[in-house]
């Protein structure tokens, strides 16, 4: 196993160990290469962390439908189980280019459009890129506060951001994460590891991770 794999990997599980609440949190662990890999919506973290260890790396980036489908299906899931209003998330990281979609941008954000799927609503949609992910490519995702846009400097950083990003989201201590923005993109994250006895709230996650050949 190559050692960005492995990274990313243990970043993956140790996200789950920080963030995810059994019983309260549902998470589910979707994957890409030269097409997209829906896994199954978890209330367990030992079951996410077990799909996480099943990750392999090979083939194209099927970005923008991973993207698509991932958004999709967590909201499908979500509103069947009755969890309107509860806080959705979806945290996709990318080390490369997309080159080999079905469905392009504009696909996307009308999705994101049709779905009302906003930070109004409590839908947050989160990419990372890193190394010789294209700036261009999740700008254009993203612009208009259709979601965030992180360029990160390696894998760490990327796992770090996401972790404090939905601390913010799931903790109700309001100092818990405090990010601040420039054009869309993160320039800052600051916040408090979770203390014992939080107030946990709910929320629903995907992790939607890429697993081409860059990362092999």
């Amino acid at each position: 196993m190559t050692k960005k794999l492995t990274t990313m990997k243990r970043r993956s599980k140790g996200f789950v160990d920080e963030i995810h609440c059994d019983g309260r949190h549902y998470g589910v662990v979707n994957s890409f290469d030269s097409s997209c890999s829906l896994g199954t919506l978890r209330s367990s973290s030992s079951d996410l962390k077990a799909d996480v260890g099943k990750l392999s790396a090979g083939g194209q980036t099927a970005l923008y439908d991973s993207v698509y489908h991932s958004i999709g299906s967590l909201a499908k899931a979500h509103y069947e189980a009755n969890r309107q209003g509860i806080p959705m998330a979806v945290l996709t990281f990318t080390d490369g280019k997309e080159n080999n979609s079905s469905r392009d941008v504009r696909d996307v954000r009308k999705l994101i459009r049709d779905l009302e799927f906003f930070p109004s609503n409590n839908c947050y949609f989160i990419i990372a890129g890193v190394g010789d992910a294209s700036d261009r490519q999740m700008r254009k995702l993203c612009r208009d506060d259709y979601g965030l846009y992180i360029s990160a400097s390696d894998i760490d950083e990327v796992f770090d951001t996401f972790k404090r990003l939905l601390l913010k989201l799931v903790l109700k201590d309001k100092r818990a994460a405090v990010k601040t923005r420039k054009k869309g993109k993160v320039v800052k994250i600051k916040g408090h590891k979770r203390s014992v006895g939080a107030s946990i709230k709910e929320v629903d996650y995907a992790l939607n991770l890429d697993c081409s050949g860059s990362m092999g």
